[in-house]
């Protein structure tokens, strides 16, 4: 057989023999993760407002929020209360799998800011929560 096609078939067998190789962040299309009960307390300025949420992760991996953004870039700031008088601001938090997070009642939150239009009591703004492997959109009610 020529050197040719024996050279050939070995980079043909090889290719057939390759394992695929997938990217490591398209679980944030797929992952199952829900957002209920999301709602913006705003402040006195109109401007800016704490979101609270429950958020369930389904997914058999971990989920990492890293902020919430929407299309205005609205600036936000997960904050953790420390004691009665003191906040500090955390860098994420993350959620392992199939574990559930009620920032409802705990003293974690997110901080918005540096919206556009001050928001209005009764409004309804769309959101998206932002991962560390993608993004997930959802809405979130105002309040005083």
């Amino acid at each position: 057989m020529p050197k040719i096609l024996i050279t050939l078939l070995l980079l043909t067998l090889s290719m057939m023999l390759q394992t695929t190789a997938f990217a490591d962040n398209t679980d944030a299309y797929f992952q199952p993760v829900e957002i209920h009960d999301a709602i913006v307390t705003i402040s006195n300025q109109d401007t800016s407002g704490d979101l609270r949420f429950r958020i369930v992760n389904d997914s058999p991996g971990k989920l990492t929020i890293v902020g919430v953004t929407n299309t205005d870039n609205v600036q936000s700031k997960i904050m953790g209360r420390i004691d009665a008088n003191n906040y500090t601001e955390l860098g994420s938090i993350t959620l392992l799998r199939e574990e559930n997070l009620d920032l409802t009642t705990t003293h974690i939150f997110i901080r918005l800011s540096n919206f556009r239009e001050p928001l209005e009591i009764g409004q309804i703004i769309e959101l998206k929560l932002v991962l560390s492997n993608g993004e997930l959109p959802f809405s979130a009610h105002v309040n005083r």
